[in-house]
């Protein structure tokens, strides 16, 4: 449910219970358990709230109750102990078994008792935190054992989320569609992306929306390029099984392509889901593929030290960087580039977008070199920040020009701090059943169009794009910067 009071609109989560399957996962315990703890600990979560964690190890209560305490230990928010307590109060642990009826039976009479205690009956969501093979088989099992409720039904509704990756090839995301479709229907599926609940994503479309000095350059007729950045400091960090099997680029192009369709997009006539998915779709159908056969045009790469890692195979060409161009076939964007690059060991963590505009091409001062073009600069890693960058006149009798930067931190007040994080975010709109930041059936379908052609061309013809080297803690390769030199621009 969404409430408008002044300049304000306020998602608030309904009453339910949150089932997590795959609760004694590396996802789980990343994220998933950290941001409800966190919708806890900042009274962001339902008055009438309750958890029940199901996973396939055998966990006794002092066991499972050790557990929690150590992943939200080490979560960005700590343990408070009055929290943890409230926190523990509402949570269950049931050993899983998803291929057993029987298991989907206890999971019913536990979710009524669990139901009827904290006053939130018949109202599930569903979070598979499981590989997504098991997708179809759990949620047809939920559906068999009569707790996937039919849609349309507001006093009893389930939601099912799934996670990235959806599939390992467009063939793979299509069957993975299909089996979720034999038991749920398209209003009850929300296909998570977390980047799309961070807070500067989101203050993309607001900044432009709410301020018209900046929707009105933001076009062809004023940008230079857009730059895309998603570097990451650590390595695999004990997750080879899954980094060998999908690759940096089907791991992180759904962000990327996430990214872009945030920036680019036109502004949807409301921030409701149906006008925002479409406009998000208008994006990606004007979207040039990035030319995977046309050598140059995207450069993979592995960090020198990938074999050594645990886990790995040896002679394994899986890449850990990816860097490409494409264009954008519109009347906003026709003839501005976007380069985009991601990559693990590449440095400090930073995720950012970047507009360079145009230098002045009139005026007294066309003739001078007036320094760096203005750029307008998205950071959503290491800190939520905001900056655009100005040419001044530098104080003195000399005519000089220097660069100057204003600048807006998301995080500067105690207030802000308390905001919800990009699961957090992402989880509240669920439970309210506003399915706005979640991924489209189209998206997901685009995104394997999209990455296809490359992962084909790397696979038929890894000559004419080679898997480069790179040193850790270096941007990348050599051929990445080449790849927007060429161009004349350099990354930022």
């Amino acid at each position: 449910m969404t409430e408008t009071i002044g300049f304000c609109q306020e998602t608030r989560p309904e009453n339910c219970g949150f089932v997590l399957f795959g609760a004694t996962g590396d996802l789980a315990g990343r994220k998933i358990i950290p941001a409800l703890f966190g919708l806890c600990s900042k009274k962001l979560a339902p008055k009438n709230f309750y958890l029940l964690f199901a996973g396939r190890t055998p966990l006794d209560r002092p066991e499972f109750e050790s557990r929690l305490a150590a992943i939200i230990e080490k979560s960005e928010g700590g343990l408070s102990p009055d929290c943890f307590k409230d926190f523990l109060d509402r949570t269950e642990y049931l050993r899983a078994d998803y291929e057993s009826p029987e298991f989907y039976a206890r999971l019913a009479e536990r979710l009524a008792a669990l139901g009827a205690k904290f006053g939130a009956p018949r109202k599930h969501l569903f979070y598979l935190a499981t590989p997504p093979a098991a997708f179809g088989l759990i949620t047809r099992e939920l559906r068999d054992s009569g707790l996937l409720s039919p849609p349309g039904d507001r006093a009893r509704w389930s939601r099912v989320i799934i996670e990235k990756p959806y599939g390992e090839s467009l063939e793979s995301a299509c069957a993975l569609e299909a089996g979720l479709k034999q038991a749920a229907a398209e209003e009850q599926i929300y296909r998570i992306d977390h980047f799309t609940g961070k807070e500067t994503v989101q203050n993309v479309l607001a900044l432009r929306s709410a301020n018209s000095v900046f929707d009105e350059t933001w076009n062809a007729g004023f940008i230079d390029h857009v730059q895309i950045t998603v570097f990451e400091e650590l390595g695999l960090e004990g997750r080879a099984a899954f980094f060998e099997r999908m690759g940096l680029a089907r791991d992180m192009m759904s962000h990327l392509l996430q990214l872009a369709a945030i920036t680019a997009m036109d502004l949807p006539a409301s921030f409701r889901d149906t006008d925002f998915k479409t406009e998000k779709k208008r994006f990606f159908e004007s979207l040039k593929r990035p030319c995977g056969s046309q050598p140059g045009q995207a450069v993979r790469a592995q960090y020198d030290g990938y074999l050594a890692e645990p886990g790995v195979a040896a002679g394994s060409v899986t890449e850990t960087f990816l860097a490409f161009k494409f264009c954008v076939d519109n009347a906003r964007w026709r003839g501005v580039p976007f380069y985009v690059r991601a990559g693990k060991k590449t440095g400090l963590k930073r995720t950012s977008i970047d507009l360079v505009y145009k230098k002045p091409a009139h005026g007294a001062f066309k003739d001078m070199d007036t320094g760096p073009a203005n750029i307008f600069s998205m950071n959503m890693q290491p800190a939520e920040t905001v900056s655009f960058s100005l040419i001044t006149k530098h104080p003195g009798p000399k005519l000089c020009f220097t660069k100057k930067t204003m600048g807006l931190d998301y995080r500067e007040h105690a207030e802000e701090f308390a905001a919800p994080t990009d699961y957090e975010r992402l989880l509240i709109d669920a439970m309210a059943g506003d399915r706005t930041l979640f991924l489209s059936p189209f998206e997901m379908r685009f995104m394997w169009e999209f990455l296809s052609p490359l992962l084909a061309a790397w696979q038929g013809a890894p000559a004419q794009d080679p898997l480069y080297r790179y040193r850790p803690g270096t941007p990348g390769p050599a051929e990445a910067a080449a790849l927007i030199e060429k161009d004349g621009r350099a990354w930022l």
